[in-house]
């Protein structure tokens, strides 16, 4: 019960700033289910929750989707892809867990300073093939996207709904290579039909706080969590 109860409330919660900042809901949620229950139910489930969750944002944001970006970084990300699902399925556990820890934190220092890469079809290729084979090792496959769309000078609107439309294609891909490497367990259905409840009330609190929230001092406030996250999989790789 009480693992249950971490489940549907870190996925409330990512969902939460998903739906503010156009991403960080793998980054929020993996790591501290990767803790709390298992590293592989973590990436795998979370990939799972995500998919109707960035259709949704997909939908709701067409309007404003870049087709051409997108369609280079999901192709570029059908290379990496494979490459991960094999890591997630042959890693130990603990060192999966290590690996998703440092990932998060190493992105998330990325994503605090603020580097720049140079805008191109190279950088969106590179972020593809990076975002494909993280996503499905570590569930992680957003910071190389976020990086490679800000060097591309995207405004808000176009950068989120991209986002959410590379994410849902990603998802259902991943989806596919984890049932073929026989990922789909139990514990990920449970963690589904728990999650999937928990990331609609998040979306809806997140839809209402993106209206009010800007800033500064929301970003580092993420970025902040984005980094305790990281660190409590690398202290739960040591302890477990």
């Amino acid at each position: 019960m009480a693992l249950i109860v971490v489940i549907a409330a870190t996925v409330a919660f990512a969902a939460t700033i998903q739906a503010t900042m156009g991403f960080g809901f793998a980054l929020v949620a993996v790591p501290i289910i990767a803790v709390a229950d298992d590293p592989k139910v973590a990436v795998v489930a979370i990939t799972a929750i995500g998919v109707p969750m960035t259709l949704w944002n997909t939908i709701r944001w067409r309007a404003h989707l870049r087709v051409g970006a997108m369609t280079t970084v999901v192709g570029a990300s059908l290379i990496g892809m494979p490459i991960g699902a094999l890591i997630l399925a042959r890693a130990p556990d603990p060192a999966l867990t290590f690996a998703i820890g440092i990932v998060v934190l190493g992105l998330t220092a990325w994503l605090w300073r603020g580097l720049q890469l140079p805008p191109g079809p190279r950088t969106e290729i590179a972020a593809g093939i990076a975002s494909g084979a993280l996503g499905t090792s570590t569930g992680t496959n957003g910071p190389p996207l976020v990086i490679a769309f800000q060097a591309t000078g995207m405004e808000r609107d176009a950068f989120r709904a991209t986002l959410a439309g590379c994410f849902f294609v990603q998802g259902v891909v991943a989806l596919f290579l984890f049932w073929a490497g026989g990922l789909l367990t139990r514990d990920v259905g449970v963690a589904f039909v728990v999650g999937v409840p928990a990331i609609v009330a998040g979306t809806l609190g997140g839809k209402r706080l993106s209206t009010r929230l800007h800033g500064r001092a929301f970003r580092v406030a993420v970025l902040t969590l984005l980094g305790l996250s990281g660190a409590l999989a690398i202290v739960g790789a040591f302890t477990s």
